[in-house]
């Protein structure tokens, strides 16, 4: 069942780290959107993109922190 106050805390949580980290992301609905750029990829430009997630750990992947978990 779906548990409204329980995922929005989770959201709250997943928004808190990316703010931390200084990513820019916002709560939708159901999932956190985050905003990412690389500047690498177009010399003299700018490319951009939107990723949305669901969990920490989806976020942490996304922006390339702590994505790799230690094996068991």
């Amino acid at each position: 069942m779906f548990d409204e106050s329980r995922d929005v805390s989770l959201l709250a949580e997943i928004k808190d780290h990316l703010d931390a980290h200084g990513v820019g992301s916002a709560i939708i609905e159901d999932h956190v959107a985050i905003g990412l750029s690389n500047t690498a990829l177009s010399p003299g430009g700018r490319s951009g993109k939107i990723v949305r997630v669901k969990s920490l750990d989806e976020a942490r992947c996304a922006v390339g922190c702590c994505c790799m978990k230690e094996a068991p």
